[in-house]
């Protein structure tokens, strides 16, 4: 495996690489690279070694059905090339592979700023947005709704133990946006006067489920509590297809020390990175095809992802 893709694997479980849409991105620079550097001299073992790195790879975040689903878009790619009825030579199909990583970063952007400009829409002038953890997809509609003349002020909740909250407040505050950032405790308090809930997105099941930051599932139900609407942004390729089979998606532990480095041996510590937020709370999912209901979202991520359920 080349240095560099081990760097990125690394970076990724250590959440030095964030969000979902970036860190499928880095996946997939990560096969490109890999197959780059590869000195495989068959087909066979070229593609033997992309799925050893594929699977590292879907392996580092596996709350991420977004790489999941980029990183089989490769792989399926290569295959195909691979069993076409002339075979490729592997520095042709190498060049292919290279290529079709260019097409999809592409289409990853071209999707982001269509999703960005559904969001902007959908925020009231004037309004009162609470948002959760760091979404490159909130802020992007944020910034582009700040673009669009839209005045309004955010609540972004702080997100222990990692405070992803500071990096959404930073990026705000940087593109001229009135926000004010709150610990975790304190989102009741800020939902009385909120208009609108804006979070990312992790994962997405079948049922129309939200996987997302730890926290999430809380500032759903008290958006609900106070009738705010919650909305979440997230492109169709965070849809996981294992959860209609009856898969649950995987909820990450992550390492004990994040909460409290130096706890007392007797003190059990737990530490979540993310939790499920049942469809009943979520008005819509803000998607690159438009706003769509919970409901909608799985006929329409399946079509996408080219997944074809009964013959």
């Amino acid at each position: 495996m080349a240095k560099t893709v081990g760097k990125i694997i690394k970076d990724i479980k250590s959440l030095k690489i964030q969000g979902a849409r970036n860190v499928a991105k880095a996946a997939i620079e990560a096969i490109a690279i890999q197959t780059k550097n590869s000195k495989a001299r068959t087909l066979d073992s070229l593609y033997s070694e992309l799925l050893v790195v594929s699977d590292k790879l879907a392996g580092a975040r596996p709350t991420e059905p977004m790489v999941r689903n980029s990183i089989v878009d490769m792989t399926r790619f290569a295959m195909m090339q691979m069993n076409m009825k002339k075979p490729k030579s592997v520095k042709e199909v190498k060049k292919l592979m290279i290529e079709h990583q260019k097409e999809l970063l592409k289409r990853m952007e071209k999707d982001a700023e269509r999703l960005w400009d559904y969001g902007a829409k959908l925020i009231p002038k004037n309004a009162v947005v609470v948002t959760h953890c760091h979404s490159s997809s909130v802020t992007g509609m944020l910034k582009r709704a700040k673009k669009t003349g839209k005045k309004f002020t955010v609540i972004a909740c702080e997100t222990r133990p990692r405070y992803q909250g500071r990096k959404t407040a930073k990026e705000l505050a940087a593109a001229g946006i009135d926000v004010t950032l709150i610990v975790d405790s304190a989102m009741n308090s800020f939902m009385r006067k909120a208009d609108i809930c804006l979070v990312g997105a992790d994962s997405i099941t079948s049922r129309g489920d939200l996987i997302n930051k730890i926290g999430t599932s809380t500032l759903a139900h008290i958006a609900k509590m106070h009738d705010v609407s919650f909305y979440s942004a997230a492109e169709l390729y965070k849809y996981s297809p294992l959860t209609i089979f009856g898969t649950r998606e995987m909820i990450e532990e992550r390492d004990t020390k994040e909460v409290w480095e130096r706890h007392p041996k007797k003190v059990k510590v737990r530490n979540p990175a993310f939790d499920a937020t049942a469809a009943i709370y979520i008005r819509g999912y803000i998607t690159e095809i438009g706003v769509i209901p919970p409901q909608s979202l799985f006929a329409l991520a399946t079509e996408k992802l080219g997944i074809r359920i009964f013959k």
